[in-house]
């Protein structure tokens, strides 16, 4: 989804370069730029209407991330020993992928572009926006970064719900 951003080309380069350090300078080095790549802060170009599902959005800005459940601290070490093939295999095509923009268009009422709101300016969250902004579609902002469910489970859940809710009435 990186090709609907004004800045693709640094934006491929910089993920080509996390798989590139993955092979030369090893997993830690690839996530440290990896995490820079998708958390550098940028302004956005594009501004859909933006909706935030049910009413999770008050006091949001007095949470905080949930600690870690035991399932979860039971699951990362797994997502680690996963990581090289991530990087190796999948990282490049799924962020690099061309979108069918017209395929997408013609099934637009059954789509709902979103990312987390602390995730605003990162790379993660310019994608959606730009794709809701391309679609005429509004972006949905969920709790949480660009990975709201494991932050936030409880209020994604809740949010999520919410925006079930509305979608299916």
């Amino acid at each position: 989804m990186i090709g609907l951003l004004p800045d693709a080309d640094r934006h491929r380069e910089a993920l080509e370069a996390v798989r590139t350090a993955a092979r030369t300078q090893g997993p830690e080095e690839a996530s440290r730029l990896m995490t820079e790549t998708m958390t550098a802060s940028a302004p956005s170009t594009d501004s859909p209407e933006v909706r935030h599902p049910g009413d999770w959005l008050d006091g949001y800005a007095e949470t905080q991330p949930e600690p870690p459940t035991s399932d979860l601290l039971e699951l990362l070490p797994l997502l680690g020993e996963l990581q090289p093939l991530f990087l190796e295999h999948l990282l490049l095509p799924f962020t690099t992928s061309e979108l069918d923009l017209p395929a997408l268009s013609a099934a637009e009422s059954r789509l709902v572009p979103a990312a987390g709101i602390d995730s605003r300016g990162q790379l993660p969250h310019r994608t959606a926006t730009a794709l809701a902004h391309r679609l005429g579609l509004p972006l949905t902002e969920l709790p949480g970064g660009h990975l709201g469910p494991v932050e936030r489970p409880a209020q994604f859940a809740t949010a999520l719900r919410a925006l079930l809710a509305e979608v299916t009435a």
